[in-house]
């Protein structure tokens, strides 16, 4: 840095003593694992006032910090459980194409399937998907089961009255 005074005429000696030299800079605690290191000051934080020191700070104490929360690790999900569902789900959702019937029968044999993959490995996840993947399964199968019945019965109990018969002109 330059100094900008005037010089002074002859070998006079400075108007003040030099100023002291500045006191070491406390050491900071080594970084806790998981927390970002402190921001340095940016442009607009005021100098510190001269004559002001840092707060003092007591031997052997470190700052206060945020207490560390466990990571729960979350165990992988059955595919098995994953396709009964999407199946279940494939067939109500596509309920008037023949597709919900073949959905449905898989997503009731994936579901069983994943189920027992589920107590046989506790390590793996989905028993809750396989499960909704077989209640929408068994649920699509019986609606099925009943549509396809009742028209059977209504063709061999009121023949007259199926369709060939009323569009015969």
């Amino acid at each position: 840095m330059s100094d900008n005074r005037t010089p002074s005429p002859g070998d006079e000696t400075p108007d003040s003593p030099p100023p002291p030299p500045a006191p070491p800079a406390p050491s900071a605690p080594p970084p806790q694992p998981g927390y970002a290191p402190p921001a340095q000051p940016g442009y607009g934080v005021a100098p510190s006032q001269p004559g002001w020191g840092a707060a003092p700070v007591q031997p052997g104490y470190s700052p206060p910090s945020a207490p560390g929360y466990p990571v729960v690790v979350s165990r992988p999900t059955s595919p098995l459980a994953v396709t009964s569902l999407v199946c279940g789900l494939a067939g109500i959702v596509l309920f008037w194409a023949v597709i919900p019937l073949l959905a449905s029968v898989a997503a009731v044999i994936t579901g069983h399937m994943a189920l027992g993959q589920t107590k046989r490995n506790p390590g793996i996840g989905g028993r809750g998907m396989a499960i909704a993947g077989l209640i929408l399964g068994y649920a699509v199968v019986g609606v099925g089961v009943f549509i396809l019945v009742s028209t059977i019965i209504s063709f061999l109990f009121l023949g007259a009255f199926s369709l060939p018969f009323i569009f015969a002109g």
